[in-house]
């Protein structure tokens, strides 16, 4: 057999160029304001896996696949195998919906990988400034891959790309040199492509599409670590990628380009898109309190213009009016705008409290949403969205151009500290969500990231 390490060079062009980038960057410090952008970005997708851990779904799994006598730390406590870790790190990170996003020509959520880097980081005993590289590097990619070729026009779901930079990051500290990281590449495009199922009525399958991509590609790393070799070419030909998953793809992988500021973080837990309307809903909660005070006369009606994108995947079907579960809910326009207009508010476990409520449901069925010429025209670099409400004869509107955590309006560190915080605090108590906060500030400078991946 043929040993991946040492095998020739392979023959498909972008999967050289994959290989090859990865090399360039990985010997690469990141410069300060780099560090800093990474660091902001961790503590973020940690915020989002903390609150995770108290979920069912997560009990489940964690019931299945959590053995305390294997190697690695699952976020918040307990440990599992190296693809089991991956999984359910990367699950917690995604399962709220509140993490990063990123929206290019395709859209994804780069900090999905983090789970499986942080997995292969601490397998590897790598320091947390390497890591920090390392998913830099798989951020990279996926942004690259996002702003190139037709995957979400073809069905195909993000979590399709993900797995290819997944490869890549945890590749790096799986220390795979650059003829095995082609090889695990490969078997991770020629095996990882998922169908965007994740739209109309949402399932569990939201939360699980990036980890399984991510445990994946850990799994391809540790083959091509041990000799496995994969097809090749796997992106051209007749039988590759480009011709029958994503169309042609131009990535730029320019190793001296800073993507580490690129991604989108989100202030609310739900999908980007409401974004701005549930900030918009939330103004105009306040403005009627001023006007009419604590009780609220009903809504006679409220309209949502937004960028056409937006309708594809938070009002396309029937069921955004009329959600039967959570995750239907926090990626619904209507079901989401009427939660924050009647309650004022908008948080962890908003949409569990409100799911059932007649009034919130009564008003979604108001709730009107189309797209604006206008603000299609200029989204992404600009997310506009402008909500109109009508109650006891008055009007009532609100227009935001670009949401919160968007690079041209980003969060600040303490803003993402203060989510972090908010979010660990229903895991443990104030005090020690507070030392796992400095432990994640003060990740590029840790030997060991066992205890901040556990919290302890």
């Amino acid at each position: 057999m043929m040993d991946a390490r040492t095998a020739s060079p392979v023959s498909d062009t972008l999967l050289r160029r994959l290989a090859g980038f990865t090399e360039a960057c990985r010997h690469r410090p990141l410069t300060a304001a780099e560090t800093d952008a990474m660091v902001t970005r961790l503590i973020d997708a940690m915020a989002c896996a903390a609150i995770a851990t108290g979920g069912e779904d997560f009990a489940r799994l964690k019931a299945t696949f959590v053995d305390e006598r294997q190697p690695c730390t699952v976020i918040g406590g307990g440990r599992a195998s190296l693809e089991h870790a991956a999984f359910l790190n990367s699950f917690l990170i995604r399962q709220q919906d509140w993490n990063d996003t990123y929206i290019g020509r395709n859209g994804g959520h780069p900090s999905d990988l983090i789970g499986g880097v942080l997995a292969a980081g601490e397998y590897t005993g790598k320091s947390g400034a390497e890591i920090l590289r390392a998913i830099a590097i798989g951020q990279h990619v996926m942004l690259d891959l996002c702003d190139t070729g037709e995957v979400l026009a073809r069905g195909w779901d993000p979590s399709t790309y993900l797995g290819i930079a997944s490869a890549v990051g945890a590749g790096v500290l799986l220390d795979l040199s650059e003829a095995q990281l082609a090889q695990a590449i490969s078997m991770t495009v020629v095996s990882g492509n998922i169908l965007m199922g994740r739209t109309g009525k949402v399932s569990s399958w939201k939360g699980l599409s990036s980890a399984v991509a991510v445990r994946n590609s850990l799994f391809y790393g540790l083959l091509a670590k041990n000799g496995l070799t994969a097809p090749d070419p796997v992106f051209e030909g007749p039988f590759g990628f480009t011709r029958h998953v994503s169309g042609d793809l131009d990535l730029e992988l320019d190793p001296q380009r800073d993507r580490t500021g690129d991604t989108h973080l989100k202030l609310y837990p739900a999908v980007y898109h409401a974004q701005g309307p549930i900030e918009a809903a939330l103004k105009i909660h306040r403005r009627m309190n001023e006007t009419f005070g604590e009780k609220l006369p009903a809504i006679e009606s409220a309209h949502l213009d937004i960028y056409e994108f937006a309708l594809r995947y938070a009002a396309d079907t029937p069921d955004k009016w009329v959600p039967e579960n959570v995750e239907t809910a926090d990626h619904s326009l209507p079901f989401l705008t009427a939660h924050s207009l009647i309650a004022g508010e908008y948080g962890p476990g908003s949409i569990a409290r409100t799911l059932r409520d007649p009034a919130v449901r009564a008003l979604a069925q108001k709730v009107s949403v189309s797209a604006s010429p206008s603000f299609s025209k200029v989204w992404p670099e600009h997310t506009g969205s402008r909500l109109t409400v009508t109650a006891a004869g008055k009007t009532f509107s609100e227009e935001i151009d670009v949401i919160i955590g968007h690079p041209k309006r980003p969060m600040s560190r303490d803003t993402v500290l203060e989510k972090f915080l908010a979010c660990a605090s229903l895991k443990t108590d104030l005090a020690t969500a507070q030392r796992w906060a400095e432990q994640l500030t003060d990740f590029p400078r840790l030997a060991s990231i066992s205890r901040a991946l556990a919290g302890s």
